[in-house]
């Protein structure tokens, strides 16, 4: 097996997995979907340190924040406006490689790569439709690993 498909189940087994299984679209036997699935029932639970938050920052413990991104958001009406900053020292050595914000229904909003010359910030529109109503807003840094905002965002 690969390590790519290996770790794909890991991260299925666990709190990642409820984010992460949405955007398998294709279900039954023999899709990606049915095989992480199954993977999922046999793993059991993320282990710790694979995703961070300021309540779980595991190893990275007092890297919180510079680490966690930092969100606001500006409702009109049915649209939301994100405003996105991780609060990280950028050098070539160190810095936040990407930001990502997903809906609690596994659609990607948005996601913005950076390079160690840029600042951490990026900006997103959503407008809240059907049963998406909660935002998972990450950031990962090239050392540090990734890391997800404190509380999801009930809009």
């Amino acid at each position: 097996m690969s390590e790519r498909r290996r770790f794909l189940k890991m991260v299925a087994a666990g709190p990642a997995g409820a984010l992460l299984l949405p955007l398998f679209s294709e279900t039954g036997q023999g899709t990606l979907a049915a095989e992480v699935e199954s993977a999922a029932e046999v793993l059991g639970k993320l282990p710790d340190n694979i995703i961070h938050s300021n309540a779980h920052p595991g190893v990275w413990k007092g890297k919180e924040g510079s680490h966690v991104p930092e969100v606001i958001v500006k409702k009109d009406g049915d649209k939301l406006s994100l405003s996105v900053e991780t609060l990280h020292p950028m050098s070539e050595q160190h810095y936040i490689v990407r930001h990502t914000v997903v809906t609690d229904c596994g659609k990607v909003v948005g996601a913005k790569t950076f390079n160690w010359k840029d600042d951490p910030v990026s900006e997103y529109e959503y407008e809240l439709k059907g049963d998406c109503k909660e935002l998972y807003v990450m950031s990962f840094c090239n050392l540090h690993d990734l890391w997800v905002a404190p509380t999801m965002l009930k809009v």
